[in-house]
């Protein structure tokens, strides 16, 4: 039997009696919130099923991106989804198991016109990106600079008014595709927006990745029953 909580407050270690903490983010269509308050999506439904199946008593709390990755690093009976496995990450986890890959695309204003033919030529402009995120971690990787080239906000949530307000101060935001799809069904000032330039090659794969101190023995539970699931 496990305990599934999505928390959108501040967490509380001290008060979980889990086995695990499980840390994660609104991240369409890999996970998200349905009109239900239910956590939903692909990778969800992939992370339930392995840790039912490894019989883990777990909490899953969903919260802005920062925080999320913030308290998996600290907690060391937690876990994290849906990560993106990065060179720079990689010490800083232990990567159990996939859960799917995504694209990367530039996003402008429809009324303006853009010049870039390769990720160099982003630089020219100021780009939206989420604290601590793949593709702030990526571009940080590429040369970008925080405030220079990037402008740091903590969620998506307003990215779309933000880019409209914000003329001459932002021009584009940073986004997974399946992330903008799915905002433009519901975002009226989504239409306002396009794809202006796709990171190529890009191919990141997400993950369910745990704190390096969790014990080797939940550890093996999990992999053991993504093995018999997945293998």
């Amino acid at each position: 039997m496990h305990v599934w909580l999505i928390i959108l407050g501040v967490f509380s270690y001290a008060a979980s009696a889990s086995d695990l903490n499980v840390f994660t983010e609104e991240f369409p269509y890999f996970q998200y919130t349905d009109a239900n308050g239910n956590l939903v999506g692909s990778a969800a439904d992939k992370v339930r099923q392995v840790l039912d199946k490894a019989q883990l008593d777990y909490s899953i709390n969903v919260n802005r991106w920062s925080v999320t990755y913030s308290a998996a690093q600290r907690n060391p009976n937690s876990c994290i989804f849906s990560i993106a496995r990065a060179q720079s990450r990689e010490k800083l986890f232990n990567w159990l198991f996939p859960l799917g890959q995504f694209s990367v695309s530039f996003y402008g204003l429809r009324n303006r016109k853009y010049a870039i033919n390769s990720l160099e030529d982003a630089k020219q402009y100021k780009t939206a990106v989420i604290r601590q995120n793949f593709s702030h971690l990526y571009l940080k990787e590429h040369g970008f600079v925080d405030e220079q080239h990037l402008l740091i906000i903590s969620t998506f949530d307003n990215v779309f008014e933000l880019l409209e307000t914000r003329k001459g101060l932002l021009d584009l935001v940073i986004l997974s595709d399946v992330q903008f799809d799915y905002k433009s069904k519901g975002e009226p000032l989504a239409k306002e927006l396009e794809k202006v330039y796709t990171l190529p090659n890009f191919g990141a794969e997400l993950y369910f990745a745990c704190n390096k101190e969790l014990p080797v023995r939940i550890k093996n539970k999990i992999l053991q029953a993504h093995n018999e699931l997945y293998q």
